[in-house]
């Protein structure tokens, strides 16, 4: 199977050199704008309570701070395509396949199992992902709705059942890269609206913006930081992107149009929030009960309705090509059946998962911190660094290889010296030495790429690994903690959780001249 915008469009081509141009392929401002698409969504909604917790000064430090790391990510994946094909070529083996996380572990690690695993991880986190997306969609009914005291089973339900017929017949999605543009527009509607009608609203008094929040510890930093995370983790589909494109080479060039718009976005949302107190872990829903709210929620859930689609079209083909392979592709009554059993599976999931943790801020705390961090991070520098070991010691192989025929040459030329079935001798034993470098332990691999690098990558390799570390431990952990404080204050999972009633800031404000 293949995921992402290559799996919505059936696949693609075969592993290709990082700088041969194929035709009909997407430039890399197109995918620029797919990238934005993906990362830039729901997450952002979560800025304002980021900004909470944190206060301005970590809340820039974050956000600036981590852009750099999934730049340097980009980076190492770009080069990881690179060295996988010419490390086949090197070993005189057809292109491998590199259009997805899995098939380059796969190439990697020289094992099928491994590839699967990765690919279960991958696409795990995104039908964790499209739970959230189900969450957020039941809210926004919830905020279209408001006077009705709408429960959020109510909406997550009405959500599947709105979501249902297009995820049945929508097989495949084409050129989305149209759509993905106009995506983008949608949310950002969503946050000028949202934070507009806050602005309007005024700031309540006795309003502080700290810079850093009191009370703030080592444990809320991290789990805070889990949020961060999510919002820049695109990278499990960047071979996707790379696959689609004239020159997967020129991948990294993307970051020069989505950096500036997504570190923008992300800043504008967490310091304006922050001054105008949005206290909450969604900025819309911070907002004034009225016509706005119900405008914003709108565009929120068509947004939303959009990117489930989008992401349900890959799970489903992803599960439809590894469960019945002869007949993906078909238009008949009996795929189309199998397609939409699958998607209906995952509705079913995603309004589990939605109920049973009903707070979204927390719900991508969870998933960011929990796999986001491994997948979009870790695994990708960890792939790196085992793909430059096999590459040299490939290399080295084929040093060997050459060294090797010389003295066979010289050795065949001599008189008795057993002639071409000394030879072949030689080389079956050269070849095996090949396989054995191929298929040493990944570990070791990327050992021998680590060494190869620079001091100061060494370090920020470290430093990456630390820090995600960190905050799959600890920042999930405070993650939970909030869950369950929550579920004692709002419910338990499953329970209404109707939208919290919230009053114009002129009916229950405090008077300013009692701010101390």
């Amino acid at each position: 199977g293949r995921m992402g915008t290559a799996a919505s469009q059936g696949g693609t081509k075969r592993g290709k050199e990082a700088d041969t141009a194929v035709s009909h392929g997407t430039s890399w401002i197109d995918a620029a704008w797919l990238m934005l698409s993906d990362v830039v969504g729901t997450s952002v909604l979560t800025f304002g309570g980021v900004a909470a917790q944190l206060g301005s000064v970590l809340s820039c430090i974050f956000i600036v701070g981590l852009f750099p790391v999934s730049l340097y990510v980009s980076v190492l994946m770009s080069r990881t395509r690179a060295l996988v094909v010419k490390t086949a070529d090197l070993q005189r083996r057809e292109p491998p396949h590199v259009e997805t996380m899995g098939e380059v572990a796969a190439q990697i690690f020289r094992a099928p199992g491994a590839g699967n695993s990765v690919c279960l991880m991958v696409y795990g986190y995104t039908l964790l992902g499209n739970a959230s997306y189900l969450l957020v969609m039941g809210s926004a009914l919830q905020m279209i709705f408001f006077r009705g005291g709408m429960c959020i089973y109510e909406g997550v339900a009405l959500s599947c059942a709105i979501a249902l017929l297009p995820v049945v017949f929508t097989r495949k999605l084409g050129d989305s890269v149209l759509l993905c543009f106009a995506n983008l527009f949608l949310i950002v509607g969503v946050i000028v609206l949202a934070l507009g009608a806050i602005a309007v609203e005024g700031r309540p008094p006795c309003t502080e913006s700290p810079a850093f929040a009191p009370g703030l510890s080592l444990l809320t930093a991290l789990g805070a930081a889990t949020n961060v995370i999510y919002s820049y983790s695109g990278q499990w589909m960047y071979f996707e992107i790379m696959d689609t494109m004239e020159r997967p080479s020129e991948f990294p060039r993307a970051f020069a149009v989505t950096g500036p718009v997504m570190v923008s976005i992300y800043l504008a949302v967490a310091l304006v929030a922050h001054y105008l107190g949005v206290d909450k872990g969604d900025i819309v829903e911070a907002m004034p009960r009225g016509p706005a709210l119900q405008a914003a929620a709108v565009l929120l859930f068509v947004h939303v309705l959009i990117v489930y689609l989008i992401k349900s079209v890959v799970l489903q083909r992803f599960c439809h090509f590894a469960l019945s392979p002869a007949d993906a592709d078909k238009r008949s009554a009996v795929a189309y059946a199998k397609h939409g059993s699958y998607g209906l599976v995952m509705l079913i999931f995603g309004y589990l998962v939605a109920n049973a943790v009903p707070f979204f801020y927390q719900m991508l705390g969870l998933i960011g911190g929990l796999l986001g961090g491994p997948i979009n991070f870790l695994f990708p520098i960890y792939m790196y660094l085992a793909a430059v070991g096999r590459h040299e010691q490939a290399a080295q192989a084929q040093r060997a290889e050459r060294g090797g025929g010389d003295a066979e040459g010289q050795s065949a030329a001599a008189p008795g010296s057993g002639g071409s079935w000394g030879q072949e001798a030689a080389a079956a034993k050269t070849e095996a030495a090949g396989r054995w470098r191929w298929e040493v332990s990944s570990t070791r691999a990327a050992a021998q790429g680590f060494r190869s690098l620079s001091m100061p990558e060494k370090v920020a390799v470290c430093l990456i690994f630390v820090a995600i570390g960190m905050t799959m431990v600890l920042g999930v952990t405070e993650e939970v903690k909030q869950i369950v404080a929550l579920s004692g204050q709002f419910g338990e999972p499953f329970a209404c959780h109707a939208l919290a009633p919230r009053f114009a800031a002129s009916a229950d404000v405090l008077d300013p001249a009692s701010c101390t």
